[in-house]
């Protein structure tokens, strides 16, 4: 598993932290999703667990290795990093985009091998992408794009999976075909994975755990049922909200009537 205990970070030359003593596990063959309002310190707490930023405080480990002082290649060996979304410089095809996930494996000065390009058309067929493989990346849809990055992440072979909000700039049916992907992809492949999410909606539906963080904080965390309550969302959100089952799924529904309130 990926444990996080007591982390803190603040930014240079700033008097106050982002991160304030956050702790969480994120167990193998489960969809961890990091949930919380825009400020409440998600992007700052996927950059330190991706090791693009260094908190000034706390241990990460990943199994029993402390993982907090390793370099770019000993970590991208053990995490995958899908991005929100990624321009590249070149048109290149889809195929050569997800190649690239298995740059970890191949040496400075090595082209990659046969046993990287077998992996690569492993992740395509998994992801279902094998239609767009010889496609330009740069020309397919936004949510085929988010599947060529889950592709990407997955020829890497790494035991941990990194998304940060990887639904952010999709509409409702790619939304609903990433996030299916994604947990199909973490219980078949047995991974650990973290997922930063807006939408209480969709983690109370893809998720195994929950973090719910604000402020730089945790504010619960747990089994989906037990962390998005309307108590929670309201002292995390300051809106009301309704929560009921429809079709037998958990719906939450702000209240309409109610004005949105200061946050305690």
């Amino acid at each position: 598993m990926i444990r996080i205990t007591n982390i803190h970070f603040r930014h240079p030359n700033t008097p106050d932290s982002v991160l304030k003593g956050i702790s969480l596990q994120a167990r193998q063959g489960q969809l961890t999703t990091i949930l919380g309002p825009n400020g409440s310190g998600k992007s700052t707490l996927f950059k330190c667990i991706a090791g693009l930023w260094h908190p000034e405080k706390g241990e990460m480990t990943f199994g029993e290795a402390s993982i907090l002082g390793y370099n770019h290649e000993q970590r991208a060996k053990l995490i995958a990093v899908v991005p929100q979304e990624h321009e590249p410089p070149f048109p290149y095809s889809v195929f050569d985009a997800v190649l690239m996930g298995r740059a970890a494996h191949v040496g400075m000065f090595s082209s990659p091998s046969k046993k990287d390009r077998q992996a690569a058309e492993r992740a395509i067929a998994a992801v279902g992408i094998t239609h767009l493989r010889d496609k330009t990346y740069t020309k397919i849809s936004g949510g085929e794009r988010q599947m060529v990055l889950v592709a990407r992440a997955l020829a890497q072979e790494a035991p941990a999976m990194l998304f940060d909000e990887p639904t952010s700039h999709l509409d409702f049916r790619n939304q609903v075909l990433v996030l299916r992907k994604i947990r199909e992809i973490v219980a078949e492949r047995q991974v650990t994975a973290v997922l930063t999410i807006h939408d209480p909606n969709a983690a109370m539906l893809f998720s195994d755990s929950v973090v719910l963080i604000d402020d730089g904080r945790v504010i619960a965390q747990g089994l989906p049922g037990d962390v998005i309550t309307e108590e929670n969302l309201h002292a995390v959100y300051g809106i009301e909200v309704v929560m009921g089952r429809v079709n037998g799924t958990m719906v939450i529904t702000p209240h309409l009537l109610a004005s949105p309130v200061e946050k305690q």
